[in-house]
């Protein structure tokens, strides 16, 4: 009766070691899952820093379309500037009755010559303004602004005005261009030049246009300020 009795006990603590022994070990497939785990964590990050390079591109985007938007901005503005054929202007204002240059008041008095209409007869070209003349010192005084006029006298003394206008801290040349037929009224001013292009086709017809304009910036000055003194 003892050795069956033992052979059922063998048998049964067999079972239960291999019972304990099946449950402690691993299941199969586990390594691999781990390891499908490791590669999920490391798309996800990278796909986090995917996500953060393509926010930071699109905030670069954004800045450099605002950066077109403005150079297009610019170029607009400058093609308006340098584009004569559609900057016609008025220059001239009712409030500044046509005054001749060379009579009381207006001695200030620039002129030049041209066949502005190429009718084959010289037209004179006047600038004038009420700068108070001192005889004593030979020299203009000016105030802070003057009424400015420029205008085409034809032989018979018929008169076009192409500017009557104020001027407010500056002045006007006069410059015969000769590619024309025409000239330019440079407008210089304390905030920089503008140039206007005046065509005069004949008593009361003619046409001004603004050529371009240049903002105020530094320009060169004396590099020895005492070679005067």
């Amino acid at each position: 009766m003892r050795r069956p009795l033992l052979t059922a006990l063998v048998a049964a603590a067999a079972f239960v070691t291999v019972a304990c022994s099946a449950s402690t070990a691993p299941p199969e497939g586990s390594a691999e899952i781990e390891d499908l785990k490791e590669q999920l964590a490391e798309l996800t990050a990278a796909n986090g820093q995917l996500e953060e390079r393509n926010r930071e591109l699109e905030a670069r985007v954004a800045e450099l379309e605002a950066k077109v938007k403005e150079l297009e901005s610019r170029n607009r503005h400058l093609a308006e500037r340098l584009s004569p054929e559609e900057r016609e202007v008025d220059l001239i204002s009712p409030h500044y009755p046509p005054a001749v240059g060379g009579e009381p008041g207006w001695e200030y008095h620039q002129t030049l010559t041209a066949d502005l209409d190429n009718d084959g007869v010289d037209e004179l070209v006047s600038v004038t303004t009420n700068a108070f003349w001192m005889e004593d010192e030979k020299e203009f005084a000016w105030d802070d602004g003057h009424p400015w006029h420029v205008y085409v006298e034809e032989p018979d003394g018929t008169r076009t005005y192409l500017f009557s206008n104020w001027v407010q801290l500056g002045k006007l040349d006069v410059i015969l261009d000769r590619e024309g037929p025409g000239l330019f009224i440079v407008y210089r001013r304390g905030g920089g030049m503008i140039v206007y292009r005046a065509t005069y086709q004949g008593p009361g017809e003619f046409r001004t246009v603004q050529s371009f304009e240049i903002p105020l910036s530094y320009a060169a000055s004396w590099a020895d300020p005492h070679l005067f003194h």
